[in-house]
């Protein structure tokens, strides 16, 4: 089975985990990022993380990719607590593709890509010890179209060419639940299609930081909506974004409403909402 066919068969199963967060509080100095957030991404759906700049969706993710400890509450996998795994397991189960992730080292595609690789390896590392290794890094190159980019250098690559060049390593972690923060920054529309498009086939427990919100009607399940570090919302996108919730959150007036042509919902805009 291949990689591909291997994401979508645990996708289309009731195997994957969920990934929940419960009282989850990070403090920066006197500042409260996160306040008591509780969150559930279901296994094997999208979950769209949603809220204005400055309302703690980075941070959370930080804490539940367990890149930063919080100062109290729990991230856990299914049911093993995120903080009991060594940093090899916690790569095989949570993978995080970030927003301005970089390198110092002008390595080819294809070395960025195998960089994904490494928790497989045994503790000496090095390729004998991941015999699945090379098919891994050749297949997820093709899943994102960056096969003929295999052998270009860092440095040469757009922004977008970038960003998928992350995401297949990410994806050669072999991860159960995938993590993104604002993942279609660097993209143009069709590559954001595509991109999320992806993210949806390949079936894995999904949660991704999103700014658009009719990206997140059309292609997440359920979304978390924060807002000054507390969940506003949480639930079923149809649910979940009401129209005064987003009056309240974005200052906006605006409501889901039935696609004209495809099967899904899209926000309709009416303004801004008037000050009283």
């Amino acid at each position: 089975m291949s990689h591909r066919e291997h994401c979508v068969h645990r996708g289309a199963h009731d195997d994957l985990p969920d990934l929940t967060a419960e009282g989850v509080t990070v403090r920066l100095g006197d500042r409260t990022v996160l306040d008591g957030v509780g969150v559930r991404a279901a296994g094997g759906r999208v979950t769209g993380l949603l809220g204005p700049n400055g309302s703690g969706k980075t941070t959370l993710l930080h804490v539940l990719a367990g890149l930063r400890r919080p100062d109290a509450g729990a991230v856990r996998v299914g049911s093993t607590d995120l903080r009991g795994l060594g940093d090899r397991r916690r790569a095989r189960t949570v993978a995080l593709v970030e927003q301005h992730a970089a390198t110092t080292v002008d390595l080819t595609v294809r070395e960025v890509v195998a960089l994904g690789r490494l928790p497989h390896r045994g503790r000496l590392g090095g390729a004998r010890h991941d015999p699945r290794g090379d098919a891994v890094v050749e297949e997820v190159l093709g899943m994102v179209g960056l096969s003929d980019l295999a052998e270009r250098t860092w440095g040469t690559l757009s922004g977008g060419e970038r960003q998928r060049a992350h995401l297949a390593r990410t994806l050669a972690q072999e991860p159960e639940v995938l993590l993104l923060d604002e993942p279609t920054n660097h993209l143009d529309l069709g590559q954001q299609l595509r991109f999320l498009s992806l993210v949806r086939e390949l079936g894995l427990t999904a949660v991704a930081a999103l700014h658009d919100l009719e990206l997140a009607a059309a292609f997440c399940d359920d979304v978390v909506v924060l807002d000054g570090g507390r969940v506003r919302g949480h639930g079923p996108v149809g649910a979940a974004l009401t129209t005064p919730l987003l009056g309240e959150v974005y200052g906006v007036e605006a409501s889901l409403a039935p696609h004209p042509r495809l099967s899904r919902p899209h926000l309709v805009w009416d303004g801004p909402v008037e000050a009283p």
